[in-house]
């Protein structure tokens, strides 16, 4: 299991806008929780179905990651990113933590994100964080 090489993943499937790259990195039965609440999108096909959503309310990503924070087969990560309304161009920025549990092959079997945004903003992480 490669953590930073799965994040690298994740960060170029994202700024790529490509869901199905996303969805890769996952197992086939993975529970992807947003948030606390609600019920988790599970499997690759759900997953890549969000990715494709969520995709579609942004562009122009930019995108910084922490150092992960890995034991066994968990890792937790904070991310930061600055992007913009695609109809509108309004930045917005989001932050947030994720909570992930790998299977033996080094996909993700689940993927926990908590995370808080602030619209109309377009502001840049603190020192330490990675490009």
């Amino acid at each position: 299991m490669n953590v930073q090489r799965w994040i690298g993943d994740l960060e170029s499937g994202w700024r790529d806008r490509d869901p199905a790259a996303i969805a890769a990195l996952f197992t086939e039965d993975a529970a992807y929780h947003q948030g606390p609440f609600g019920s988790p999108h599970v499997g690759t096909e759900a997953i890549a179905a969000h990715w494709t959503a969520t995709l579609s309310r942004q562009k122009d990503p930019v995108i910084w990651f922490g150092a992960p924070a890995v034991c066994a087969d968990r890792a937790t990560v904070e991310w930061w990113c600055v992007l913009h309304d695609p109809a509108t161009g309004a930045p917005r920025t989001a932050a947030g933590c994720l909570v992930l549990r790998f299977a033996d092959d080094g996909r993700c079997a689940e993927f926990r994100e908590y995370w808080q945004s602030a619209p109309e903003s377009a502001l840049e992480p603190a020192a330490g964080w990675i490009r």
